[in-house]
């Protein structure tokens, strides 16, 4: 258990928090929590910094999933799965990253089935 945790930074959907008795990190974005090591959450800063969304796009371009990003576990079963927007969120939040400016989004970038009648 955490006794002198500290908030690193918060996003929309998750935060990081580092806890100076333990030396973990424990990450929560989403619906997954992780604790980390030093070690182990700078090889996942180094990990997700060189995931190529392109690639994994093109990869899973037929797939009907809509989070086509993998992130494996060590469960060989088991994969975290982003999209775009929630890839760069997480990046934000584990490099200390600044929002990006507002923009506005088309009807094409909210994830709702529309139903004409």
């Amino acid at each position: 258990m955490c006794h002198k945790a500290k908030v690193l930074n918060q996003t929309k959907n998750g935060f990081l928090v580092s806890c100076e008795s333990c030396m973990v990190y424990h990450l929560t974005f989403g619906h997954f929590y992780l604790e980390l090591t030093e070690m182990e959450f700078a090889y996942f800063g180094a990990f997700i910094d060189k995931i190529d969304v392109n690639h994994w796009h093109n990869t899973n371009c037929d797939n009907k999933i809509k989070r086509k990003i993998p992130i494996p576990t060590e469960q060989p079963n088991l994969f975290l799965m982003l999209n775009p927007t929630e890839l760069n969120e997480l990046k934000r939040l584990v490099f200390f990253k600044e929002q990006e400016p507002f923009q506005f989004i088309s009807a094409a970038d909210v994830d709702y089935d529309f139903i004409k009648n």
